[in-house]
């Protein structure tokens, strides 16, 4: 069957490890001819530098499938969303500021990445997007789409999220989705779920598109892709799910996934 849009997922996969989009990889999108959406943990802000130089008009997906948007010239058009209730965030900043207060705690609003202080975390974010913080507490007013952490020690990230998960705080969800990142997100969609949303306004089929990623978080969407990509650089777990590997994302895998659906593309077409 013939594909008809690709989905792939930016840090780790589409981003090298500086979270850079290379040349090779932009150009190979751009003479795909083929609609494309990210699919990312990642807020509209940190999205849009890539967003434009991709000059990408299909819908996009961030925060782990909760907005569903594109992105033109006049700004952002939302589809679909779905954000933090205003008294889990309240409950979860407290939580976390009372009890873990040397972690780097940043929270996220549509147009806007918040933190309550400059940290070592701040700044490894602030290099890998190129986006500015506020210094700003939590007022209440602006509706939330994810609350993030950044923990340098696997140990303590992982005593962070046993400690949340016991809070049973409703309709969140808490996923790692990097090596030090953990962050917290309604669970009224996944990654998978955003991606019906668009098919169904394409009129097209799970088996009709190609999905790449690289982390846990992606498995969903991968295992229902007609075509399931990893990167080199996935996890074992994340390979088992997926009917090809390419090369790493520092080593353009995406760029290698684009060569072979041209090629199967037009082997459907002889």
């Amino acid at each position: 069957m013939k594909i008809k849009h690709i989905f792939t997922d930016m840090d780790g996969t589409l981003l090298n490890s500086n979270g850079t989009l290379s040349d090779t990889n932009l150009w190979s999108i751009y003479y795909s001819n083929l609609p494309l959406t990210l699919v990312s943990a990642r807020s509209p802000l940190e999205m849009s530098t890539t967003i434009d130089k991709l000059q990408l008009t299909a819908p996009q997906i961030a925060f782990n499938g909760n907005l569903i948007f594109t992105q033109n010239q006049f700004g952002l058009q939302i589809i679909e969303k779905n954000t933090l209730t205003k008294e889990s965030v309240i409950q979860l900043l407290d939580y976390i500021s009372n009890h873990f207060p040397k972690i780097s705690l940043s929270w996220y609003s549509l147009t806007h990445w918040y933190i309550k202080k400059q940290d070592k975390g701040t700044f490894l974010q602030k290099a890998i997007t190129g986006i500015e913080p506020r210094l700003k507490a939590y007022d209440g007013n602006s509706e939330i789409y994810k609350i993030m952490m950044i923990v340098f020690n696997p140990a303590e990230l992982q005593k962070i999220e046993a400690a949340l998960n016991a809070l049973k705080i409703p309709n969140i969800s808490i996923k790692q989705s990097g090596q030090w990142h953990l962050e917290i997100t309604s669970s009224q969609n996944t990654k998978a779920d955003a991606v019906s949303t668009i098919l169904n306004s394409e009129n097209l089929a799970f088996e009709e598109i190609a999905a790449i990623g690289d982390s846990s978080t992606d498995i969903p969407l991968l295992k229902a892709a007609g075509l399931g990509i990893a990167v080199d650089n996935a996890s074992p777990e994340v390979k088992k799910h997926v009917k090809m590997i390419v090369a790493k994302n520092t080593n353009h895998g995406v760029a290698e996934a684009i060569s072979v659906i041209s090629e199967l593309n037009e082997q459907v077409n002889q």
